[in-house]
């Protein structure tokens, strides 16, 4: 009977500690379908302190551009231009994110729109803005609307949602690759909006 208890109390420690050492996330930004108010030429840009530098995002919507650039995206990174990428117009406009995990401080980036939600970070090797999550690479029902949220218990999650149903996939850093892993995490789950930050 001790070996048991003994036991259990260790399967206890060992996952209370992998718990408690699990990184978290917060979204400290927030800015839903931003993009859609726009006017013709006008620009809303954002600036956020990371552990490099100042880094500022501008989105302007083109006046004489066709459908599929009129949004001009730019990212500054202590006034050296580290990103510039034309995207199309999308009903309904972008969404804009910004998590902050907790333990190292490094802050990335979502875009979403009701077709694709990528999530962004910081590279001070390339001093570039990379990608490291784009929901079209991810298993996910036809027609479903992709976000990328941080949920209450500080997990972040890229999740598919169609209808009544929630595919979602956990995301985790890798140190050691220095770029995102995933988890499937199924499908049974509830809107991610009683979930989310």
């Amino acid at each position: 009977m001790k070996k048991i208890i003994a036991t259990m109390l260790g399967i206890f420690v060992l996952e209370f500690a992998a718990v408690c050492s699990a990184e978290k996330y917060e979204m400290t930004y927030e800015a839903q379908n931003f993009t859609e108010g726009l006017k013709n030429d006008e620009a809303l840009s954002e600036t956020f302190t990371t552990p490099y530098g100042m880094l500022k995002i501008q989105a302007r919507k083109l006046w004489q551009a066709k459908s599929e650039n009129q949004m001009h995206f730019i990212v500054w990174m202590d006034d050296k231009r580290i990103e510039d990428a034309h995207l199309p117009k999308v009903d309904y406009g972008y969404t804009f994110r910004v998590f902050k995990n907790t333990s190292t401080g490094d802050l990335f980036y979502s875009l979403e729109s009701i077709e694709r939600a990528c999530l962004y970070g910081y590279s001070p090797t390339k001093n570039s803005l990379e990608i490291y999550i784009d929901s079209n690479n991810y298993k996910h029902e036809a027609g479903a609307y992709p976000y990328i949220v941080a949920l209450k218990n500080g997990t972040l999650v890229l999740a598919f949602e169609k209808q009544n149903r929630c595919q979602r996939y956990q995301l985790n850093w890798d140190k050691k690759a220095n770029w995102f892993g995933y988890r499937d995490v199924g499908s049974r789950w509830s809107s991610i909006s009683k979930d989310k930050q």
